[in-house]
């Protein structure tokens, strides 16, 4: 096997060696991106859950809310106050309003996580979509560099006369 023969080896396998690089770049890239999406369906799903929860738990506080009123009419009953006028009303009316402010904190609170977890997702799409623009910057810039360091080795190895 003569000179010749093993610089156009070495040449090729700089130039399979870019490929490969590039291509591997490019990969981790498009694997990351994927984990990103993975990602942010897994917080959509959790903002969606979240939303089940939210509405469930404001169910079960208004059924409560509706019991605490109930229990309220029925003390006052029991001490004979009148609960068609006046201040029987008043009072009613004060705490039921109370009671449905606490409900809808409930909601507020979650609606808050649900905005988290959909910020979340957006974020997780975005860095996803960044690491596939950095695997294909870094594959091109891979193929740029083993191109041209392979055309520096022939120019070299013309210059100096080994092909």
């Amino acid at each position: 096997m003569g000179v010749e023969t093993l610089a156009f080896a070495s040449i090729a396998a700089s130039l399979a060696g870019a490929g490969i690089s590039a291509y591997s770049m490019y990969q981790q890239g498009q694997a990351q991106q994927d984990m990103a999406e993975y990602n942010a369906k897994v917080a959509e799903n959790q903002a969606k859950h979240e939303a089940d929860v939210s509405r469930e738990n404001a169910t079960r506080q208004r059924e409560m809310n509706r019991r605490q009123i109930s229990a309220i009419r029925a003390r006052m009953a029991g001490s004979g106050v009148s609960l068609s006028q006046g201040s029987s009303l008043d009072v009613i009316g004060a705490a039921a309003s109370e009671l449905e402010l606490a409900t809808l904190d409930l909601f507020r609170e979650g609606e808050a996580k649900q905005v988290a977890y959909r910020n979340q997702a957006g974020i997780e799409r975005w860095q996803g979509e960044q690491a596939a623009t950095a695997g294909k910057i870094g594959a091109i810039g891979s193929l740029i560099g083993g191109v041209a360091s392979t055309g520096q080795s022939l120019y070299s190895m013309r210059y100096t006369g080994t092909i």
